[in-house]
């Protein structure tokens, strides 16, 4: 008799314990072949690869595995899927050939499969089963008394860890290396050093990717302490230092660079502070190094030798430190970076080096955008063509989309960037600079006109994990952010939250120039948005004092907010110093639109008519405001198009155009209920 099962119906179905004995008799009757497929296959689970049972029916004891699941197959137990897996009917099924291997001889019949693919497979390329033969083998629990098998296994757990970490399985990975060393003797650092060096790095790294921050940093100071040498040491202090700064202690990261790079005997001096000559005279050194710089130049460098390459390891890693703590020593360092790299020859921490220098020379308010975007694409597509990788992109897209690409390229595309470049950290297992893409993810967003409550979601989604990770500073930034958010989508009536994080945590982070910046400018923000002009003026103006109207993507947005603000105060105060500030605003995002007028020229004709609107200049007003209405419509920033509308409507109502100015605050209504 063949039965004959409805796969759907069954799935829907709770197949009883009875029935569940109905199915182990009906197995238990058939030959002794069909019942050795079956447990076999139900080792496996609900499915079985046909590659495993390819390579099964190479040992003698699982020869005829194929005939037998093509029996069950008959029976009606199994399908095969395409030419890839045979898979049982239903888990149910699956349960009833399993309890045909008693309780007790389930670890041993385990052990064997994964011993006997371990066996076939060993010496050639089985990637394809490597977690089976894992899977079984660790099911099986067998005490392993041989030091050679033990070695041999080890290796095996080993690669299998690898290979989990090429999925981004870091969970998975994280088990399979614990399995390992598990396996190690207790004098295994002695007796298999360079083993108990890989393994205990691997899980430390895979540790880390899990979020378990705490015992990655125990097992990295274990293996500080138990190498032998400073080379071997370097992959455990680059990413202890990567965690202690991804848990807000910037200072102890910093100073474990510094002794690093003191051991390495590396002679570069690098200042407690410069002052301004200092500073001017290693900037204009840098670029006349690079002025010319083309990528076929990068792609025609000679490759830098091994101790440079580490040393512009540590130091691109101590230039992200100190841009938060000390701009200014970030400056020198990427300088540095960049001159080795001309005299010394390329290497891939070259290309974060220009890439850091091209976004630096953005900041410099005598900095040449064009020369800095030319740098900074060059090596982008150097490190594409020569190095071929993905695992620096996260570092790159943060550099370059965070603080160099906004000047010529449109907000929306440097937002998508950065938010792939998150993605491509987390996959990677870099959490901190997944935070750091997430920072400037949000930043650009806000800029681009997203979707606020997409972006609140999205805000939530970063807080959370940046909670699972300990990282306290990625929290602050999205609080912040959070904050301004809610602000907006309601004044936070409905959309506020208790403050992701603790009293502590802020203030620390409100000791860092650019974050204080970062709240001033927010608070500068939410009063703007909701009318109060005094207060925004106070903050923008405290804003100023920590951000200094460099080309930043905040400064320029802190020039427009200040610049529409003052019209505002104008009407209640007519000063000289205030009617200034708006020609200013304007003077300065005039140049930024000669690089990018998507970004930047609606901007400027909202502050023209506004300006055209306070000298009486009602014909021109009425050209600007349109203008800057088109403008921001063509580049997307609903929220710039919706208060170009709101503007021009308080406009025509000034002037007595009634009918003018109901249009335009319904269309002001319209893109703001959009946005």
């Amino acid at each position: 008799m063949r039965w004959i099962w409805d796969e759907d119906h069954i799935s829907s179905e709770d197949i009883t314990g009875n029935v569940l004995y109905l199915l182990s008799s009906k197995m238990s009757g058939l030959s002794d072949n069909i019942q050795s497929a079956l447990k076999v296959a139900a080792c496996f689970g609900i499915k079985i690869k046909d590659s495993v049972v390819e390579y099964l029916s190479t040992n003698s004891e699982y020869s005829g595995i194929r005939d037998g699941l093509e029996q069950v197959m008959k029976e009606g137990f199994m399908i095969q899927v395409g030419n890839s897996e045979f898979k049982f009917v239903h888990d149910k099924v699956r349960e009833a050939a399993y309890s045909l291997i008693t309780e007790s001889e389930r670890g041993k019949h385990h052990y064997r499969l994964g011993m006997a693919l371990f066996s076939v497979t060993k010496g050639g390329d089985f990637d394809d089963v490597i977690f089976d033969i894992a899977d079984q083998i660790n099911h099986g629990k067998e005490p392993i008394q041989s030091p050679a098998l033990r070695i041999d296994l080890i290796k095996l757990y080993e690669t299998a860890g690898v290979k989990a970490v090429d999925c981004s399985d870091y969970e998975t990975s994280r088990s399979y290396l614990t399995i390992a060393l598990s396996l190690l003797p207790t004098d295994h650092w002695e007796s298999q050093y360079d083993l108990s060096l890989r393994l205990s790095f691997l899980w430390a790294k895979s540790a880390y990717s899990c979020a378990d921050v705490e015992k990655a940093q125990d097992i990295l100071q274990e293996i500080l302490g138990k190498c032998r040498c400073i080379q071997d040491k370097l992959p455990s202090y680059f990413l202890l230092v990567t965690i202690i700064h991804s848990c807000g202690d910037a200072r102890n990261a910093y100073s474990t660079c510094q002794e690093v790079l003191s051991q390495l005997d590396e002679e570069i001096q690098i200042p407690l502070s410069l002052d301004p000559k200092e500073m001017t005279k290693i900037m204009d050194d840098t670029l006349k190094l690079v002025k010319d710089l083309s990528e076929v130049n990068i792609l025609e460098m000679k490759e830098m030798d091994r101790k440079h390459s580490i040393s512009l390891k540590f130091l691109s890693l101590m230039a992200t430190i100190s841009y938060l703590t000390n701009p200014e020593i970030s400056t020198f360092i990427t300088c540095k970076m960049v001159q080795i790299t001309m005299s010394h020859g390329v290497c891939n921490h070259s290309i974060m080096g220009f890439v850091q220098y091209a976004a630096m020379i953005c900041t410099n308010k005598k900095g040449d955008i064009q020369c800095a975007s030319r740098v900074g694409r060059a090596a982008i597509s150097c490190y594409k063509k020569r190095f071929q990788s993905s695992g620096y992109l996260p570092k790159l897209f943060y550099a370059y989309y965070g603080f160099l690409a906004f000047h010529t390229e449109p907000f929306q595309s440097c937002a998508g960037m950065l938010r792939q470049g998150f993605d491509a950290g987390m996959s990677l297992g870099e959490s901190e600079t997944a935070f750091l893409n997430a920072v400037q993810h949000i930043k650009i967003s806000l800029c681009a006109g997203e979707q606020l409550h997409h972006l609140l979601k999205r805000v939530d989604y970063y807080i959370s994990l940046a909670d699972l990770y300990k990282n306290d500073l990625t929290k602050a930034f999205m609080s912040i952010f959070r904050g301004t958010i809610s602000t907006l989508i309601d004044k936070g009536e409905s959309t506020s939250s208790k403050n992701h994080s603790n009293d502590s945590t802020m203030e620390n982070v409100m000791k860092l120039p650019n974050s204080r910046g970062a709240m001033y400018f927010h608070r500068a923000i939410q009063a703007y948005w909701l009318g109060h002009s005094e207060r925004c003026h106070h903050y923008v103006a405290k804003a100023l004092q920590v951000i200094p109207i460099t080309k930043r993507i905040q400064s320029y947005m802190i020039l427009f907010i200040q610049g529409l603000n003052c019209f505002q105060m104008l009407k209640r105060n007519n000063t000289a110093k205030l009617r200034s500030l708006p020609r200013n605003s304007i003077a300065q995002l005039k140049t930024a639109t000669s690089d990018s007028r998507w970004n930047f020229r609606n901007k400027v004709h909202l502050l023209e008519a506004e300006n055209f609107s306070f000298l009486g200049k009602n014909e021109e007003a009425k050209a600007s405001y349109t203008a800057a209405i088109t403008s921001a419509q063509c580049s997307r920033f609903v929220q710039e198009q919706g208060l170009a509308c709101e503007l021009a409507g308080q406009h025509y109502k000034k002037i007595g155009d009634n009918l003018s100015a109901l249009t335009f605050l319904n269309h002001a209504k319209q893109c703001y209920a959009e946005w």
